[in-house]
């Protein structure tokens, strides 16, 4: 490479000396002053890729990050719809901490932008930041994707839709009761969405995003800690205190190992009755009716 460069400067030199003894050639003709660049307009700066709020893309987004595809308007068939951008600080590439912050301010800005919390409906919340190139070409954008799922209780089962979320999302995409079968040791193999009329064991009635520093969950201890979360994450949505919390039975429902390492450490919670069912919501309920209570 040195041999490629040193051959490249080579030329330039000679140019110079051909444009410094133009300077003062006798045979230029009229109106020419020898200077090669003062009469040329300015090149605008150039400016990247910067994501809209409110457009949709119409790509199925991948399992670990949002999607890249082209925008469209939201009255068009589509997968995922931009809820926020925000802006990384400084030229340090995200690491974990930056990650978390991102997703934390994803998830306050994408509540404000439906009207509630994006995890009380079928949806799911996915951060794209830009590709390599973008990267070091200064973008240091991300972005905040909402995207429609058939069911919650797995990730990345998008479907499209057709029409804006902004300020809601209809009574069709709330998720609450669910029928969740027998624990296999401690373990939950799926959720199955029921209307609270009907009986069920389970109802999503939280969320809640583990620290950056956290693994994904794998022993006792780890999912305990998961476990004492999401039992502060429904208190409130049941209308009862954190100790008494303590003693309700709660279903911690996190992202896929694959998205976990990617960033996004998000938890639904549901409470559980195990064996015992209910016939109705149970929020608001300050505890009452719950079995076992």
């Amino acid at each position: 490479m040195r041999g490629r460069l040193t051959a490249g400067l080579m030329p330039a030199a000679m140019l110079l000396n051909v444009v410094l003894a133009g300077c003062v050639s006798p045979d230029l003709p009229p109106g020419a002053d020898g200077r090669l660049t003062d009469d040329w307009p300015p090149v605008a700066q150039a400016t990247g890729y910067l994501p809209s709020v409110g457009r949709c893309l119409d790509t199925r987004p991948a399992e670990a990050g949002g999607s890249t595809g082209p925008a469209v308007t939201c009255d068009r068939i589509h997968y995922a719809e931009v809820a926020h951008v925000g802006a990384f600080p400084g030229d340090e590439k995200p690491g974990p901490e930056h990650l978390a912050a991102a997703y934390t301010e994803c998830d306050t800005k994408a509540a404000a932008y439906l009207g509630r919390p994006w995890w009380e409906g079928r949806l799911e919340l996915r951060l794209t930041l830009p590709g390599e190139a973008a990267w070091e070409g200064g973008a240091r954008w991300f972005r905040c994707d909402l995207i429609e799922v058939g069911i919650v209780d797995k990730d990345g089962h998008f479907i499209t839709r057709a029409g804006s979320l902004k300020d809601g999302f209809w009574e069709g995409l709330v998720v609450g009761c669910a029928e969740a079968p027998a624990a296999q040791g401690r373990r939950i193999d799926w959720m199955r969405e029921v209307p609270c009329a009907t009986a069920h064991n389970a109802e999503y009635a939280g969320f809640l995003r583990a620290e950056s520093g956290v693994p994904y969950p794998e022993s006792d201890r780890e999912w305990n800690a998961l476990f004492r979360q999401c039992r502060d994450a429904v208190a409130p949505y049941i209308g009862i205190s954190r100790a008494q919390a303590a003693g309700l039975g709660v279903i911690a429902w996190p992202a896929t190992e694959e998205n976990w390492a990617a960033g996004d450490h998000r938890v639904r919670c549901a409470v559980w009755t195990g064996t015992k069912t209910l016939k109705k919501s149970v929020k608001g309920s300050k505890g009452k009716g719950i079995p076992a209570w």
